[in-house]
């Protein structure tokens, strides 16, 4: 049952959400959009901290996401104003994007935006049908239904959103495809290649140190499926899950505390782990364990890791302690992802004993991320043991961390007695229905 004294954010309706986003977009440029756009948001059951170490990834896309309405322009400018409140200080002009996508005293989340545009010329001719016009720029209003730093990717679902919406107004693709064509003529192939000028824009420009997790569910997700992402080489597997959400929900817990992934620490925590796969030898973390890795291959790369330490291997200015924590994090969280993949695409262990399986590695992960990851906080601890002690088979934080969401499988029959146990805890809490949902398209 469903606590409706909870604080539920809706999704909303598509298409009644991109109908007032262009009427809005009218308002403010004062003449009509070309089209809407939106990509999802994501929750990822396994896999923090470890895509751009190669590690296995188990992440689905949300109902929610971003809605960019949209209009091209031919003098390189970019326009961009979002609806946040929080955010808006009305238009925002960016001058030749394609080549300065990082002008002086714009706001920082204006870049998300121009990164993109700036990756997507970048491309050049290596993919001709999305090759951007010469001149290429565009008025853009930006609407979110995800909690804005929540950890459900929000700003890769900005990202994907300007992405599809750039390729409809400014390449050979878009001219020749319009709205559902379009949707459709993106291919998984094209969908990678955008994925990959996604995370090129939140690394180079942004300055975030993202793994690509987020921008390919985004772009590469699907209904109904859980996303298996080997991110070695970004191949994707997609799981139906829908035997397991006959009786059970995955419900992400906002704790209405945001993250700023972009702060640095979340890059900190990134160097220590590569300073520990520097230790190891190996350019990711995923190359230091076997194909089918088991608990002993983990055990065995840290004696090796503290073995390197006592022969003096050198980690500069990295802590030794931090840098071990990093790695056991790394190690392990790779070895719950396989245990999962192989729990949901094996032979069927039963809803309830599957449930139960992977809620006891979710809440290992979260031990995890506070213990060894060190990115938890007290909030999301508190819902997790919270939510746990209220029926839930588990339940963890998820996204880089020190802030965002706690994901949780809730047995259907336990929801209101879930939600009321996480309500009280604080009244910035909110609740997010997590349905696997379809990939960026046109609205």
């Amino acid at each position: 049952m469903r606590d409706n004294s909870a604080r539920w954010l809706a999704p909303g309706d598509p298409e009644s959400i991109s109908v007032a986003l262009a009427t809005r977009f009218s308002q403010v440029y004062n003449y009509d959009p070309e089209g809407v756009w939106f990509a999802p948001g994501r929750a990822n059951l396994n896999g923090e901290h470890i895509d751009f170490h190669g590690g296995r990834c188990l992440p689905m896309a949300l109902r929610h996401g971003t809605y960019v309405a949209a209009a091209p322009r031919t003098d390189g400018v970019l326009r961009l104003r979002t609806l946040d409140p929080s955010l808006d200080t009305g238009i925002v002009e960016i001058h030749d994007a394609a080549s300065s996508p990082v002008p002086p005293e714009v706001p920082s989340w204006t870049t998300y935006v121009s990164g993109v545009l700036w990756a997507m010329a970048e491309l050049k001719d290596e993919h001709p049908e999305l090759q951007l016009r010469g001149g290429t720029g565009a008025d853009v209003l930006i609407r979110s239904t995800l909690p804005i730093g929540g950890g459900l990717s929000s700003s890769a679902s900005l990202e994907c959103a300007a992405a599809l919406a750039f390729v409809a107004m400014g390449t050979p693709l878009g001219a020749e495809n319009h709205g559902d064509d379009l949707t459709r003529a993106l291919t998984d192939s094209l969908r990678a290649v955008l994925a990959q000028v996604c995370i090129r824009a939140e690394v180079e420009v942004v300055g975030a140190g993202t793994g690509g997790l987020d921008q390919t569910t985004s772009l590469r997700a699907a209904e109904g499926k859980l996303v298996s992402l080997d991110c070695r080489d970004f191949t994707v597997k997609r799981t139906d899950i829908s035997f397991l959400l006959r009786d059970y929900r995955f419900l992400a817990v906002d704790t209405g505390q945001p993250h700023q992934l972009a702060d640095g620490r979340f890059s900190a925590r990134r160097a220590e782990s590569e300073a520990a796969a520097a230790v190891l030898g190996v350019d990711r973390l995923r190359d230091a364990l076997p194909e089918k890795p088991k608990k002993a291959d983990v055990e065995l790369k840290l004696e090796e890791f503290d073995s390197a330490l006592e022969a003096g291997a050198d980690l500069g200015e990295v802590d030794a302690g931090g840098c071990r924590r990093r790695l056991k994090h790394a190690l392990t969280e790779m070895l719950r992802s396989e245990k999962i993949h192989k729990i949901l695409n094996g032979d069927a262990h039963g809803v309830d004993n599957t449930a139960d399986l992977v809620g006891d590695l979710m809440s290992a992960g979260h031990t995890s991320m506070k213990e060894c990851a060190e990115v938890s906080f007290t909030l999301a601890d508190q819902v997790v043991d919270a939510v746990v002690q209220a029926g839930a088979s588990g339940a963890r934080l998820i996204g880089g961390g020190f802030g965002g969401s706690v994901l949780v499988l809730v047995p259907r029959s336990r929801m209101e007695d879930i939600t009321t146990a996480a309500s009280r805890l604080s009244p910035d809490v909110r609740f997010l229905e997590v349905v696997p949902s379809p990939a960026a398209r046109a609205v």
